[in-house]
């Protein structure tokens, strides 16, 4: 018997009750579309095998799917904290997601409205009771070849770099507004960081000091009787890799400092005669280009490892350091120091012709001082009227220099031996 070619109406949705059984012969539809036809006639022509299995292999992965991720919730262990179902992603308890590595989850900053006495940096308001309770940490930072890179001077809010002997500078950095675990390599006091420091009543680290029967060079004894307060060595550590060797591997830490000054009873910020700040000039206003050079001591120029050069940066409103003709890089940030405001203060030394060759630098008193800042050259000068005084620097009006808001590093030149060089 011939088999009947049937419309789908015969077969398809809509058919009667009476419809007769399921004919024995596959009913065949004509598409458009020509894939979706080949596609439609081997349909068709599959066997009710082959059927089966298209059918039947998904079905069997979305159940073994569910299956696992049900295995995985019924078997996770919070205190694991990570890669639930296998996504790769850490949680905390309570099933709170772990943001502390999302650079998309940041808590909302808090306004800037304390401003730093040391250096007018603008501090948010979670943070200015905690400081509060902080007293300024300087700390002698060894400039030798051999201990360079330093660590973190990048980070001090005021740097001070005067010679020492033989043509050697010497670093003071003073630390309050940036916790750090590591500065240095450390050195020994000398007279005039003390007077330096007499203004912010800082704790002081350093390893051993200048000793003479002079009061002008004796730092040994004027650390105890002007009462500064000194830990010394307390909390040091030495580094014997990348080829540091004593005395140029010695370091210490900021926040251990301030940890030993709880102990003391030294945990309050000290009245500070703060300098005046002001926001960085507009793109507009800035100079475009301006380097200094400076020789402390035109004598003893040690083949220029202590000339010491600043380039001005129009773009971060900043000047790039160098020294002994190199970049001036922190060991700690690979990245190149750089400061908002330079001071060259020029100041008189007197040799004391002692065993040790220390010098004086007649701190108390008045001088020229130069002042880079913006891009611009600020020719002033500079007033200490005490050792507990903070020096003041005024422009050629008079009028007290406003300073941008970042560390201030202040070079200290001999008016009799140094010299400076300025590039506009």
């Amino acid at each position: 018997m011939k088999a009947k070619n049937l419309n789908i109406s015969d077969i398809g949705l809509g058919a009667s009750k009476s419809t007769p059984a399921t004919p024995t012969v596959q009913a065949s539809r004509t598409f458009k579309n020509p894939t979706i036809q080949k596609i439609y006639d081997k349909w068709n022509k599959a066997s009710k095998k082959q059927k089966a299995l298209i059918v039947g292999i998904p079905s069997i992965l979305l159940l073994a799917i569910a299956g696992l991720i049900l295995f995985q919730v019924v078997t996770y262990d919070p205190s694991n904290k990570k890669n639930l179902f296998g996504l790769g992603v850490d949680f905390l308890e309570g099933g709170k997601q772990n943001t502390e590595n999302n650079l998309d989850a940041k808590a909302p900053e808090q306004p800037k409205t304390f401003e730093s006495p040391l250096n007018g940096v603008l501090i948010d308001e979670n943070r200015v009771d905690e400081l509060k309770k902080k007293r300024p940490v300087a700390v002698m930072v060894n400039n030798h070849v051999a201990a360079r890179p330093q660590s973190n001077l990048s980070k001090a809010d005021i740097v001070y770099e005067a010679l020492v002997e033989s043509g050697i500078t010497r670093y003071m950095a003073i630390y309050w507004s940036n916790d750090v675990n590591k500065v240095g390599p450390i050195r020994s006091a000398r007279q005039y960081y003390l007077e330096w420091l007499s203004p912010y009543d800082a704790i002081y680290i350093h390893d051993g000091y200048a000793s003479s029967t002079d009061p002008k060079v004796d730092a040994g004894g004027n650390i105890y009787s002007y009462g500064i307060k000194s830990i010394s060595t307390q909390n040091a550590w030495r580094v014997y890799d990348e080829g540091r060797v004593a005395p140029h591997n010695e370091y210490s830490s900021i926040t251990a400092a301030w940890e030993t000054a709880k102990k003391n009873g030294w945990d309050q910020l000290p009245e500070i005669d703060s300098w005046k700040f002001k926001n960085d000039a507009t793109v507009e206003s800035r100079g475009e280009k301006t380097e200094a050079s400076i020789v402390f001591h035109q004598r003893l120029r040690n083949n220029g490892l202590y000339d010491a050069k600043w380039v001005y940066e129009p773009g971060s409103n900043s000047y790039l350091r160098y020294i002994g003709g190199v970049e001036d890089i922190d060991h700690e940030t690979n990245k190149q120091i750089n400061a908002k405001n330079v001071v060259l203060q020029e100041m008189e030394m007197t040799p004391t012709y002692d065993e040790k060759a220390h010098i004086i630098l007649t701190t108390i008193g008045k001088g020229k001082a130069t002042i880079l800042r913006d891009g611009v050259v600020i020719n002033g000068t500079w007033e200490k009227t005490s050792r507990t005084s903070r020096t003041q620097f005024y422009d050629a009006d008079g009028a007290k220099i406003e300073f941008n808001r970042g560390l201030i590093w202040i070079s200290v030149i001999p008016s009799n031996d140094g010299s400076s060089d300025i590039i506009q």
